[in-house]
């Protein structure tokens, strides 16, 4: 005997044509089940990943490097602009001498010719000096007969090369003269190339020539 149950709200079979989702309806503990599975997914998929995140010593050490980089980028500019202004202080140091060697040497009187005479010897050294000072005897009695007196009116230097140690100044110089025959002062011009080269903290001058 063949029995068959019936739905007690409907007094009705169930159709085997009902969908799945009528049944999950109904079936509550079905519908839960069914509906927590996609959402578990994606996380189910995270469990693995970690995320990296630097550890305090790896920082530490990462800023030690940053730190000694700038130092050192630091120290090769600052020691960059040290010598550039050494160079620079050099050549302004190296003009100003040569201007004023020119002037004493270019600068002559009767009345004070020993100390004019002992400036250049003082600003001079090797052979210059030495060819100058061999000449001082043959020249004062000249310049004392004479009467000659030399001043500079205006003196313009330029730096021609130059490092540290040693330097090559152009000065021009516009001297007016005057002795026993002329009186009244001429002016004379003279343009002088001076070689010069740093003695203890003092430049002097190592070769003087006359150029046109």
């Amino acid at each position: 005997m063949t029995m068959v149950t019936t739905h007690p709200e409907t007094g009705r079979l169930p159709s085997s044509s009902e969908s799945s989702a009528e049944r999950d309806t109904r079936d509550p503990d079905t519908a839960r089940d069914a509906g927590s599975g996609p959402p578990d997914a994606p996380r189910a998929g995270l469990r693995g990943v970690r995320t990296w995140r630097p550890t305090p010593r790896l920082l530490w050490g990462l800023t030690a490097v940053l730190l000694l980089a700038a130092v050192a980028v630091t120290a090769t500019l600052g020691r960059s602009a040290w010598q550039q202004q050494r160079e620079a202080d050099a050549a302004a140091d190296a003009l100003a001498a040569g201007r004023q060697i020119a002037i004493n040497f270019v600068t002559m009187d009767a009345a004070s010719f020993d100390a004019d005479t002992k400036r250049v010897l003082d600003e001079s050294t090797g052979a210059f000096q030495k060819e100058y000072a061999s000449t001082l005897a043959q020249l004062k009695p000249v310049v004392t007969a004479n009467k000659t007196v030399s001043t500079v009116e205006r003196a313009e230097a330029s730096l021609v090369s130059g490092d540290e140690d040693s330097a090559k100044v152009i000065v021009g110089v516009v001297a007016p003269t005057s002795n026993a025959s002329t009186p009244q002062p001429e002016k004379k011009t003279y343009r002088l190339r001076l070689d010069l080269v740093k003695v203890g903290d003092a430049w002097k001058v190592s070769t003087l020539d006359f150029v046109s």
